[in-house]
């Protein structure tokens, strides 16, 4: 695995915004937004999703309001994504979308990401759907109430039908690097399809990790010790709504 990944429990995670701007910005982003844009103005902010047309997740995102628009705090590294994605949509709106300044974020260090069960841009990256994430993780930030928006149709198939997906966001840890690693990556398929696996880790005298892992890893259980390693999902049950 690449060494860069064991990172120290202080190594700082860094946030900006994205500002959307524009009369027509609230309206844009109620259509691209898994949450409910529209509550804004009742609400100090609202956790959401960036996906693709697709359903898989680019980012998890806070939506904030602003006077002229709308603020999205992202990671610092997913920035860039979520504007050229946000763009792609722009057709004859009154919204324009740049990067902004660095803001506090829902957490400041990798440990601190790893101790929340928060997945994050390694997480995203293997273009997972929403309920790969928990159950909780859904109801925190998908609105099946408010209307359309883009990659709303499986996601909400997969909702309604309750259907488990294959692969499932975990934590993970245990006394041995190459062991946590191991477990992690032994269920499943191999190849192309093959997307579980350690994702972001921190070591001291344990290894602390998150990870993508097969539903054969553990199969009904939501916790296990498999040699010599504790893996837990996260969020809940990834059928329930």
């Amino acid at each position: 695995m690449d060494p860069a990944l064991a990172a120290p429990a202080d190594r700082p995670v860094t946030w900006c915004v994205v500002e959307a701007r524009g009369d027509q910005a609230q309206s844009f982003l109620q259509g691209q937004l898994s949450c409910d844009v529209g509550a804004l103005g009742t609400l100090d902010g609202i956790p959401g999703l960036l996906l693709e047309p697709s359903g898989e997740v680019v980012t998890s995102l806070r939506c904030v309001d602003h006077p002229l628009g709308v603020d999205l705090i992202v990671r610092a590294e997913m920035a860039d994504v979520v504007v050229a994605r946000l763009r792609r949509f722009l057709l004859r709106t009154r919204c324009s979308v740049e990067v902004g300044a660095p803001v506090p974020g829902d957490y400041g260090s990798v440990s601190a990401q790893v101790a929340s069960g928060a997945p994050g841009p390694a997480e995203f990256a293997r273009r997972l759907t929403p309920h790969s994430f928990g159950a909780r993780f859904v109801a925190q930030n998908v609105s099946f109430t408010k209307g359309c928006f883009t990659g709303q149709e499986l996601v909400g198939r997969l909702d309604a039908r309750g259907a488990s997906t294959p692969f499932r966001l975990a934590r993970l840890s245990g006394g041995d690097l190459d062991a946590v690693v191991h477990v992690a990556a032994s269920a499943g398929p191999s190849g192309e399809r093959g997307l579980q696996g350690v994702s972001t880790l921190w070591c001291d005298e344990t290894v602390h990790a998150l990870g993508i892992v097969h539903r054969s890893l553990l199969g009904e259980r939501t916790s296990a010790l498999i040699e010599g390693v504790t893996v837990e999902l996260l969020h809940g049950a990834a059928s329930a709504s």
